[in-house]
């Protein structure tokens, strides 16, 4: 318990020096944002969100867990640090170079996939719809893998394609985060709250436009919710909660999946990349509609309240 505490509270101060200090440790590194056509900021911003997560959630984690009582859990902890992390340097190397689609894809294909091969935890081998009482296996052991990669991969690009306000993708990650403690078991309790409390502080600065998430923090806060999603589908509850049902993890993703893939479909039917950039994302439409933040509060009510409804239900 006493790790546990030490290392929530190591990541809520190292989050909070380094937003006061973003500008100087981004603008060493090149992760700034300028403004430019389609970026309508009003001036250079940090790209903060990878960096937090690299330098204060993950060395945080670490200590946890080789130190903590994590009992079996010490193996998932250690590959579920080990995948967010090359993934948020994945996402801060595209933030400084701007690497190809096709090689983003690539290498997280390999990531998921080696993890998933790694420990079964991580590998989706069963759909199991609590709702309706059925159950459907994926297959074999290279079919579940594959399965596993696409959800990953798919989960991954549709929350950087989401990331496109203030305060979405946060508080998106936040509230699938908050959806998770009520079935994790407590061996993976310190990683989702210590990821809620980055997120919580990169909240405060964001919606204040001093910081923007950057490729590196959707990538790898998109794999940290995407992993935990995955280990605790795959676990009993032991928090006084029940297992995360197939049907409470489609609802949790639904929305900026199904945006991505509308998005893609737009984009290739017009003769464009599916990877390349417009304003036709459902915040975009929320946003000309509603205004901001009243587009944001319903794109979380639609997108959060029919998992947490089924949840507490």
């Amino acid at each position: 318990m006493l790790m546990t505490y030490a290392a929530n509270l190591l990541v809520l101060v190292g989050t909070i020096l380094f937003c006061n200090f973003r500008l100087a440790l981004c603008g060493r590194l090149g992760l700034l944002d300028v403004p430019g056509e389609r970026k309508l900021h009003r001036s250079v911003t940090p790209l903060a969100g990878g960096l937090v997560l690299t330098l204060v959630v993950c060395p945080s984690l670490l200590l946890y867990a080789l130190f903590g009582n994590v009992g079996e859990y010490r193996e998932v902890l250690l590959l579920f640090l080990g995948a967010t992390f090359a993934m948020a340097l994945v996402g801060l190397a595209d933030d400084r170079h701007s690497l190809s689609a096709t090689g983003r894809i690539a290498i997280a294909a390999t990531v998921f996939a080696l993890l998933a091969a790694a420990d079964p935890i991580f590998d989706v081998r069963l759909l199991n719809f609590v709702m309706f009482d059925l159950q459907f296996g994926v297959g074999s052991w290279l079919l579940s893998i594959a399965f596993t990669v696409l959800c990953c991969v798919g989960l991954v690009n549709a929350v950087n394609m989401a990331d496109g306000k203030n305060g979405l993708v946060i508080s998106l990650c936040i509230g699938w985060l908050l959806i998770l403690i009520y079935h994790a078991p407590s061996e993976l309790l310190c990683a989702i709250v210590a990821l809620c409390v980055a997120l919580t502080v990169l909240l405060i600065f964001n919606l204040r436009g001093l910081l923007f998430l950057g490729d590196g923090g959707s990538y790898g806060f998109a794999t940290a919710v995407g992993l935990l999603t995955i280990a605790v589908y795959n676990v009993s509850a032991t928090n006084g909660g029940r297992q995360l049902a197939a049907e409470e993890v489609m609802l949790m993703f639904s929305v900026p999946v199904i945006d991505s893939f509308r998005l893609t479909y737009v984009r290739l039917r017009s003769g464009r990349s599916p990877m390349s950039a417009d304003r036709n994302h459902l915040h975009h439409h929320l946003q000309n509609a509603l205004g901001w933040p009243k587009g944001l509060l319903v794109y979380l009510a639609i997108s959060l309240l029919p998992a947490a409804v089924v949840t507490l239900l």
